[in-house]
C-alpha cells in the first residue's frame, strides 16, 4: 500500500536540519557527548531564565520594547522547541534582536501667544427663522352617555325530578 500523505518526521526533520545549517550551529559529529536528560532539563532551565529575564525588562519599557521583547521569547521558544529535535551535543546559538538606541528626552517647547484674527466679517449672517405657525385648538371630547342599569336577574326556579344525593362514605 502506497501512503498519501508525507510523515510529520518526514516534514520536521529537514527543516530542523536547515535551521541547524544556517545558523552554522552543526558540531561535528564527535562532539556529540551522550547527554542525557540532565542535560536537557539544564538547557530547558537556561532558556527559561533568559525567557524570565526578557520579561523583566519588557515590564519597565515602552510599547515598542514590549514589542521586540515579545519577539525574542517568541523566537527563543521556537529555538528551544527545534533544540529539541537535534541530536545531543549539538546546540543552536541565541538569536538576539537589534536594540533600539536611547532616544534623546525633547526639551519643553513654549509657544507664542498667537491671538486669533476676527472672523465675524468673513462668516455671512443667519437667515431669520420663520415664526412658528400656532397650534390649532383640540376640540372638546363629546359627553359620553350614561349606562342604564341593569335589570336584577330573578333567582332560578328548584329543578323537580332530581333527587337529593347522599354523602359518600369516607375511605378506609
Amino acid at each position: 500500500m502506497h501512503r498519501t500523505k508525507p510523515s510529520r518526521a518526514r516534514l520536521l526533520v529537514p527543516s530542523a536540519l536547515a535551521v541547524v545549517i544556517l545558523t552554522g550551529a552543526a558540531a561535528p559529529a564527535g562532539a556529540a557527548d551522550g547527554d542525557g536528560s540532565a542535560a536537557l532539563n539544564g538547557r530547558v532551565a537556561s532558556v527559561q531564565q533568559q525567557v524570565d529575564k526578557i520579561e523583566r525588562r519588557a515590564a519597565a519599557a515602552g510599547p515598542i520594547d514590549d514589542l521586540l521583547a515579545g519577539l525574542t521569547k517568541t523566537i527563543q521558544d521556537l529555538l528551544a522547541s527545534v533544540g529539541g529535535l537535534l541530536p545531543g551535543g549539538v546546540k543552536l546559538p541565541p538569536i538576539e534582536l537589534p536594540k533600539l538606541p536611547e532616544l534623546p528626552e525633547l526639551p519643553d517647547l513654549e509657544l507664542p501667544d498667537l491671538e486669533l484674527p476676527d472672523l465675524s466679517g468673513l462668516i455671512p449672517a443667519l437667515p431669520a427663522v420663520p415664526a412658528i405657525p400656532a397650534v390649532p385648538a383640540v376640540p372638546a371630547a363629546p359627553a359620553v352617555p350614561a349606562v342604564p342599569e341593569l335589570p336584577a336577574v330573578p333567582e332560578l326556579p328548584a329543578l323537580p325530578g332530581i333527587p337529593e344525593l347522599p354523602d359518600l362514605p369516607a375511605l378506609p
